[in-house]
């Protein structure tokens, strides 16, 4: 009889043993809890469900361009929790024209602290033009964000313009809205205590949307001019920074391109702007320089904030102020070799104007007004935001020294 219960007691606490294994064991993720419409979204994309925890998402393509994938990003709104994820993702087109996984992509489950996730075929150097495997470690929260690069959304902007707009050295100005209606910001940012005919007047600005490195960038470099060792340079100089261009594109994965399908870097216009010859936002964005270029103070450089391949690279167009009220280009070579213990910025390079490229942001301004342009690529391996920052702040330290 002793037997017979000890049995008993063994099978009812294996079976629930079971059952408490089983209300643990982590629901399987599903096609209905993944969201690509969202403030980081991929317009277009489907996705199909293979196996347990493993799908099949296909891409969608650029506004008129067919060529050119959407960049993937997505919300798992339920379910992660205990789950690892595996993603074969497909862009279907024969000669895509710009690769999707070109760049690693982030998660994030409050959209503030981003963990870089690499693409398997591109990581060995497999030619995967059309298709790539993403896998996901196991996630601690039910719901997880996925963007390209260390994505920088719509809304995520607005709230750091809200934290920043409470300094006394930031002003930000609307200086029009999107084709979908969102707010195209320029950020200007100086001490208004001290007279302004004599400063510095610096333009930086982001032409393609899904280049969010570069973004991360121009936020280190405004973080440094309002912290205590930036502070003093904000009395000789007025900084300009418009960080989105093209504000509609990440809720859709536009890598390069505003809703019109214009190549957003590709969108000057040499002999003025037009509302009639120029994309939407290209339009309002020169319109906004030109009136800077007529005003008490003018714009004395121009930088165009890419990401590219390698460490931070900025090519320079001289205007008038090279090697006259500044010193030569030599020197602000030495200035960003000693602020950069990391090497993460190359030192500064020149280039000719090039007439065929003068729809470019860095050559059409040069050509309309005379002023000194720089592009500034890389950055595209540098993939944490605190790294993208640090390389923003050797370049505004150095270009705050130079320009004395």
């Amino acid at each position: 009889m002793q037997i017979k219960n000890l049995l008993l007691i063994v099978f009812l606490c294996s079976c629930l043993f079971l059952i408490l294994c089983k209300s643990h064991s982590p629901v399987e993720l599903s096609v209905n809890d993944f969201d690509f419409d969202g403030s980081l979204g991929s317009r277009g994309a489907t996705i199909t469900k293979v196996g347990r925890n493993h799908f099949l998402v296909d891409l969608g393509h650029a506004p008129n361009h067919p060529d050119w994938a959407n960049m993937l990003q997505f919300r798992i709104k339920d379910h992660a929790k205990g789950n690892t994820l595996r993603l074969d993702v497909e862009f279907t087109h024969k000669s895509p024209h710009y690769l999707f996984n070109d760049y690693s992509l982030s998660w994030s489950y409050d959209k503030k602290d981003w963990h870089p996730v690499h693409w398997k075929g591109y990581q060995v150097n497999i030619d995967m033009r059309n298709s790539d495997v993403m896998l996901f470690p196991e996630f601690t929260e039910n719901e997880v964000i996925v963007g390209h690069q260390a994505p920088i959304s719509y809304e995520n902007l607005e709230q750091f313009i809200a934290e920043w707009e409470k300094s006394p050295f930031v002003n930000v100005h609307v200086i029009g809205t999107s084709i979908e209606g969102r707010k195209i910001y320029r950020l200007e940012v100086t001490d208004t205590n001290v007279e302004s005919s004599n400063k510095w007047v610096h333009h930086f600005s982001n032409q393609h949307p899904g280049e969010h490195y570069a973004q991360w960038r121009m936020v280190g470099m405004l973080e440094w001019l309002l912290s205590e060792t930036g502070r003093d340079y904000l009395k000789r100089s007025i900084n300009h920074f418009i960080f989105m261009m093209s504000p509609d594109a990440p809720s859709h994965g536009w890598y390069r391109v505003n809703a019109e399908g214009v190549d957003m870097n590709r969108s000057y216009r040499s002999q003025g702007s037009s509302d009639t010859d120029q994309a939407h936002e290209a339009y309002i964005c020169q319109k906004d320089l030109e009136e800077l270029m007529v005003s008490e103070n003018p714009v004395t450089d121009l930088w165009i904030m890419h990401t590219w391949q390698g460490a931070v690279e900025s090519i320079m167009i001289p205007g008038p102020e090279i090697g006259t009220q500044v010193g030569p280009l030599t020197e602000f070579r030495e200035i960003m070799i000693n602020n950069d213990p990391l090497l993460l910025v190359e030192p500064i390079k020149t280039e000719e104007l090039d007439m065929a490229t003068l729809g470019y942001w860095t050559h059409g301004p040069h050509a309309q007004f005379g002023i000194t342009t720089v592009l500034c690529e890389g950055a595209g391996t540098f993939y944490t935001v605190e790294k993208n920052k640090k390389s923003g702040i050797v370049l505004m330290k150095s270009i705050a020294e130079y320009y004395r």
